[in-house]
């Protein structure tokens, strides 16, 4: 059993338009859903009106073919229907082309039975044509699906390339600069206690004694986040529960998420099974997903968490899905949100 997806809905409450971010911790990818543009609208309206132009041109609705030229009005429609059914293809991969190729198909059938050609036993010739078209889409389509699966996956190495290099030198940093910062701080902070012991509690310098040491516990932390990145820890994985897990995080953000005046909704499925999961690295994962569904929704709202088992490609997976009512994530920061350090909260 492995993770498939943690996904974070965020949808805003003026257009109501969902977008999922869908992130595979195994495979250290995510996938965008997108709703069709406008464009891809353009381009299913042309290449349904360049299909039925070459069926009119077939029927001889757009130029009337005497007797003599029938037959290379015929050859020439066979050809020309190649043209929306390709286009088809490398806008829509393997739909788009064996669906405009069944589309030209259904509408002449009725010309391959009942027309002119029916009579001197060409109908066999139109069949064949048919089932060309539809080999040719399916045939057009699978090769640019596999064109685009291949480029993306050459763009994806390029750019996971030049960020692993970009973290590799901000990690180095980050480690010397975490260490040189360190030290003077656990100096600061046992100055402060010994002075604070100084003060009863109460008076105002014990006070401003408190507010040095906590500030330098969170500076500590904040050193702390930076040497975890710049020194990641390997993958200990343990089996676990995953709703307990998720039961656990949810009750850490209870307190800060009843003052936003939030609420949270759970749905998880009782029969998910044990797996093997790093479950500080996957706490952490979830405690951020959480904490930036609760920081999408200044005005309130609902938080729902479901855990469901599926199947994909054969294989089982356990999958987590987050969802709130935010402002959602703004087009462009969504290529910045595996970043690490990357935040537009104020706070």
């Amino acid at each position: 059993m492995q993770p498939l997806a943690i996904c974070k809905v965020s949808v805003h409450r003026a257009l109501q338009r969902p977008k999922c971010v869908e992130y595979s911790p195994v495979t250290d990818n995510y996938m965008i859903m997108v709703v069709p543009t406008r464009a891809s609208r353009y381009r299913l309206a042309f290449v349904l009106a360049a299909s039925l132009a070459t069926v009119a041109f077939h029927y001889g609705l757009i130029i009337k073919p005497s007797a003599s030229d029938s037959g290379l009005f015929h050859a020439i429609h066979g050809r020309l229907c190649y043209i929306p059914i390709i286009l088809g293809a490398i806008w829509f991969g393997v739909r788009g082309g064996v669906g405009i190729a069944l589309f030209i198909t259904a509408l002449t059938i009725p010309y391959a039975r009942y027309g002119p050609h029916a009579e001197h036993g060409a109908a066999i010739g139109e069949y064949t044509e048919m089932l060309f078209y539809i080999a040719i889409g399916l045939t057009a389509g699978i090769l640019i699906e596999l064109q685009r699966r291949e480029r993306k996956r050459r763009e994806d190495m390029a750019v996971e390339l030049a960020r692993q290099e970009h973290l590799s030198s901000i990690g180095q940093m980050a480690a010397g600069l975490a260490h040189e910062i360190r030290n003077p701080l656990g100096s600061i902070k046992g100055s402060a206690e010994v002075i604070g012991d100084d003060y009863p509690e109460g008076t105002r310098k014990h006070e401003i004694v408190e507010v040095l040491s906590k500030e330098t516990d969170r500076l500590n932390r904040v050193v702390e986040d930076f040497l975890k990145f710049a020194r990641p820890r390997p993958i200990d994985r343990t089996p676990i529960q995953l709703n307990t897990l998720i039961e656990d995080v949810l009750s850490q953000i209870g307190v800060d998420s009843s003052t936003h005046s939030i609420r949270i909704s759970k749905d998880l499925d009782p029969a998910l099974p044990v797996a093997g999961f790093d479950s500080e690295k996957l706490r952490q994962v979830f405690l951020n997903m959480l904490l930036n569904a609760v920081n999408a929704m200044p005005d309130g709202g609902t938080i729902v968490v479901e855990t469901r088992s599926v199947t994909r490609d054969g294989k089982a997976h356990i999958c987590v899905t987050f969802k709130d009512e935010g402002v959602g994530i703004p087009p462009e920061d969504v290529e910045k949100i595996f970043d690490p350090f990357f935040t537009r909260t104020d706070n």
